[in-house]
This record gives structure tokens, C-alpha cells and sequence, in this order.
């Protein structure tokens, strides 16, 4: 049952943003707020253990801060997966399952971070004669691109439930069937006595 405020934001949503209506009605109220805390939580998280490896990393290795992204995004994707579990998607049981879900929807967001995150670094340093700081500042720019991207792949695969499964199968197959039908103004049905 939504509440007032939550119905008048869907209702009101489909007149200012047509296709919003179609991504808020996947999203059950306060399951998005729950993932942005999480998120954001997870950001601070993630982003200190890959400033700390890279103060740890880059003078030892050229490209250090590389080696410290993959070591510090397979942590916060271990501590990001604990927060989803329990405290936003709620699902029981699937833990390993979920886990390796929860790091291919990450790594599939990861993977173009990787490739960007030395153009940025190269780029802040040559253009902006930023020096020791461009792999800091690169970091925070490709960590902030994947929030609708990965929580729609967390919800619906690294912690999909079956019987989810299932209902948006049925939705998405009788939506259109539905909007057919509200199109339509049918007409009250003759009564027994007057048939023609």
C-alpha cells in the first residue's frame, strides 16, 4: 500500500518525465533510498581503500593506482554486497551465487572505469599539470558513473528472487495487453431483457 505522498510523486511523474513512469514503477518505495545509503557509504568506503592502496602502491609500481583499483573495488564490492543483502534487497540464502552476481554486474561497470581511469589520469596530468593528485581526482570521476546502471543489475540479477522473477515476466508480457484496455471505453453490456 503506498502512501499518499508516494502515489501523488508516481501519479504526477508520467505528465513531466513519460518514461519515468516506466523506471519508478520497478522500484519499490525506499528500496532506492536504502541502495543510495548504501552506496553512499560504500563510496566513501571504496574510495579510501583505493586512496590508500594507491599511497601504498604508486611508489613501487608506475602504474599503481591501477592495481589499486582492482584491489580496492574487490573489497567495497564485498562490503556493498553485505549492504544489499541484508539491508536492501533483503533476500535469503544464494550467498555465494549472489556474491558472484554482485561482482559481475560490478565488474561489467568496472571494466570501462579501467580503461577510462588512465585517459583521466594522463589527461589531469598533461592538461591540468596535476601531478600527484590526478590519480585521486581521476578515481573520484569514474567512481560515480554506475548508481542506475548497477542498481538495476542488483535488483534484478545478482539478487533477483524467483518469484520476482516470475511476476515481471507476467508484467512486462500483459502491460501492453493493459494499456489497450484502459484505451478503450467499453460499453455496459445489454441487459437480458433488451437484446436486439
Amino acid at each position: 500500500m503506498q502512501n499518499g505522498a508516494d502515489k501523488k510523486i508516481r501519479d504526477g511523474l508520467p505528465r513531466k518525465i513519460p518514461w519515468g513512469a516506466g523506471l519508478i514503477r520497478h522500484i519499490p518505495p525506499g528500496q532506492f533510498a536504502r541502495y543510495l545509503m548504501v552506496g553512499l557509504w560504500n563510496t566513501v568506503f571504496g574510495y579510501s581503500v583505493y586512496a590508500l592502496f594507491t599511497v601504498l602502491l604508486m611508489p613501487r609500481l608506475r602504474f599503481g593506482y591501477i592495481v589499486a583499483s582492482v584491489l580496492s573495488n574487490l573489497m567495497s564490492i564485498t562490503v556493498a554486497y553485505i549492504g544489499y543483502k541484508f539491508f536492501v534487497f533483503k533476500t535469503q540464502g544464494n550467498y555465494l551465487v549472489e556474491w558472484f552476481r554482485c561482482i559481475l554486474v560490478y565488474g561489467s561497470g568496472v571494466l570501462p572505469g579501467l580503461v577510462l581511469l588512465p585517459l583521466l589520469v594522463e589527461g589531469l596530468q598533461h592538461g591540468l599539470h596535476l601531478q600527484r593528485s590526478a590519480p585521486y581526482i581521476a578515481g573520484a570521476m569514474v567512481m560515480g558513473t554506475t548508481v542506475l546502471y548497477s542498481f538495476f543489475g542488483h535488483k534484478h540479477f545478482s539478487f533477483r528472487v524467483p518469484e520476482d522473477a516470475a511476476h515481471d515476466a507476467a508484467t512486462e508480457v500483459f502491460a501492453p495487453i493493459e494499456d489497450v484496455v484502459e484505451g478503450v471505453i467499453a460499453e455496459p453490456p445489454p441487459e437480458p431483457g433488451n437484446r436486439v
